[in-house]
């Protein structure tokens, strides 16, 4: 059994899940099941005798994107000790001085811009809506700060990984 630790963008908690070797987990002691189909990236869960499709998408390190009834949920799941190493490594001063680049996760079509540039914006603030494969998703702010290089625009297509804006830390918001 191994424990792992995710975190969502809904609330930012953590949660601890531990995942047995058949596959299901269990966090704070209630049972979920993901089961494999057949088709790529594309899991059941199962709740009960409810079963409900998802649409897992890795970037291939921590971050896992989870698509249920066509809300994006953008999380980071850790081994629980790799989880802790990072909690010290972001608490360093260094690292609250360091810029945040908002890239865009998908390709897709840029619906709407919802900031400025010089804005004010809080940790978990939308900053953009993209709409890709029929599905809108929202663009968040990881951290707290000022809008800086804001290169995004209404209507525009893009591809994975163009920039559409930095966030400069700012330590009062």
């Amino acid at each position: 059994m191994k424990t792992f630790v995710v975190r969502t963008e809904i609330d930012g908690r953590d949660r601890r899940v531990e995942v047995l070797a058949d596959g299901i987990g269990i966090s704070g002691g209630s049972k979920c099941v993901l089961e494999r189909t057949d088709v790529p990236d594309v899991w059941n869960w199962v709740n009960g005798s409810e079963t409900t499709p998802v649409h897992v998408q890795s970037d291939g390190m921590s971050g896992v994107t989870i698509t249920v009834r066509g809300y994006s949920y953008s999380t980071s799941i850790l081994i629980d000790r790799h989880h802790d190493l990072l909690d010290i490594l972001n608490a360093s001063p260094s690292q609250r001085q360091r810029v945040t680049r908002i890239a865009a996760p998908m390709p897709g079509l840029l619906k709407a811009v919802l900031t400025g540039e010089g804005a004010h914006v809080k940790k978990g603030d939308t900053l953009f809506t993209l709409e890709a494969m029929k599905m809108e998703n929202a663009i968040k702010t990881p951290v707290a700060g000022v809008v800086r290089e804001l290169t995004a625009k209404e209507g525009i297509a893009f591809e994975k990984g163009i920039l559409l804006c930095v966030v400069e830390p700012n330590a009062s918001l």
